[in-house]
């Protein structure tokens, strides 16, 4: 039995996005997959990978105290050496995640390294981070970028089986209409890629003229009084239709929830990433820092509204000079005829592409996306709008492919311009980790 150890300390979101990591090394029966979480990412992480051991670190919890924290660790530390490890996958650049990474052999450990004092990249991470100095033209999810960790093979030592790189459509299913209605995520984790509420209610309008059924309102605790907002700016028929779960769903009440969905609206979450887990279809509003390309819905038969404003995507940690008028786009009557169609005119628009749409075509400061797969991972297919950098993102997404796939690319010539931003040359002189 061959034990791997994966190292995941972000979020919700972020624990879905590993799956194909996961199940990669999952499709080998020899291996063995333990997952290190936050601690309150356990019953989650649990749930979505039942055939892996699950260590739940207090990472992001600011009541911890410091004995809490050493004990928890101490206790995982052991657990990890009687299980005798033998890769590491360490996916996070912080420093908590390098602590845990120094733990082993610095040969041991794919990703983000800690070796004598030194924090390093191996050289597929160290190659995607090129992509984040101009992140329009990024063409890579964060499912694949993770996936592929399983490329690497330096330092594998002999008869140690690694996994495969899981084919994509294996991923998550095709999104597929359940018959428990509509869904609507009112917030994600910042405010700036959150929908003001007034348009969201004009969204929720327009949807829901073509969704039959409940229209279930999710969110945590803090959404609640986003909830009570919504609803008077709604007609009665549709506040007739309403149910306030804020607060009310632990994680396998989430999951009962969005796994019946018909459709889920929703902007850059979690939730959104359960959805397309477990083949819900979504419909996402992507802005402000949020980029559908490195972070969308992963699978067949999702949509992303892209916010394709000149600064997007921003830095959220930086302060907005234009007071999120990204935002704004997404109430335009264009947007919200789309979000009307019925699902039989949706299938023929997807089919016959955004030439022949018989409506208006949105602002230019948006992109409608359909999702789709090949074998390198996730792409997008644009049904309506412009958008930046699509041919600089293209020849990254192509070189790419050619080179973790190892085969030739499928276009003959790629900008001279893909190769400098993601190879330099001492990439080629030197063999790094």
């Amino acid at each position: 039995m061959n034990v791997h150890l994966v190292i995941q300390l972000a979020r919700f979101g972020d624990v879905i996005q590993t799956k194909r990591l996961i199940r990669g090394l999952l499709a080998d029966p020899g291996n063995q997959v333990h997952l290190a979480v936050d601690a309150g990412l356990v019953e989650l992480s649990e749930m979505i990978y039942p055939d892996v051991v699950v260590h739940g670190l207090p990472v992001h919890d600011p009541r911890s105290e410091p004995a809490t924290l050493i004990r928890a660790c101490a206790e995982i530390f052991s657990a990890w050496k009687a299980a005798d490890v033998a890769r590491v996958y360490n996916l996070n650049h912080s420093g908590f995640n390098h602590v845990l990474a120094g733990l082993f052999a610095p040969e041991q450990v794919v990703g983000y390294q800690w070796n004598q004092g030194q924090a390093l990249r191996g050289s597929w991470p160290e190659t995607v981070f090129r992509l984040s100095a101009h992140r329009s033209a990024n063409p890579l999810n964060l499912m694949d970028y993770w996936g592929f960790f399983l490329g690497q093979t330096q330092g594998l030592a002999q008869g140690l089986t690694q996994g495969v790189v899981l084919d994509p459509a294996l991923v998550n299913p095709p999104a597929t209409p359940k018959g428990g209605g509509l869904g609507v995520v009112l917030a994600g984790r910042h405010a700036r890629r959150t929908l003001p509420v007034p348009i969201l209610a004009r969204v929720i309008q327009a949807a829901a003229a073509r969704i039959e059924g409940k229209i279930l309102l999710l969110g945590t605790a803090a959404e609640r009084e986003a909830a009570r907002a919504l609803r008077p700016l709604l007609p009665a028929a549709i506040q007739g239709r309403l149910k306030d779960l804020t607060g009310r769903t632990g994680w396998t009440g989430l999951r009962d929830v969005v796994q019946g969905l018909d459709l889920l609206l929703t902007p850059d979450t979690g939730t959104m990433h359960l959805a397309a887990h477990l083949g819900a279809p979504v419909t996402a509003f992507f802005l402000s820092s949020a980029w559908a390309f490195e972070t969308g819905p992963y699978g067949e038969g999702h949509q992303v509204w892209q916010s394709v404003e000149p600064c997007a995507p921003c830095l959220e940690a930086a302060p907005c000079p234009r007071s999120a008028v990204c935002a704004q786009a997404f109430a335009d009557k264009a947007v919200l005829a789309r979000l009307a169609r019925s699902a039989h005119s949706v299938q023929s628009a997807q089919s016959a592409g955004p030439e022949r749409s018989n409506h208006p075509d949105p602002p230019e400061s948006l992109c409608l996306l359909r999702t789709g797969l090949d074998d390198f991972g996730l792409e997008f297919h644009p049904l309506a709008g412009e958008l930046p950098d699509q041919e600089a993102r293209a020849a990254r997404r192509e070189l790419l492919r050619s080179h973790r796939l190892r085969i030739g690319p499928r276009r003959i010539r790629l900008e001279q311009t893909a190769a400098e931003a993601l190879y330099h040359e001492p990439d080629w002189m030197i063999d790094t980790p």
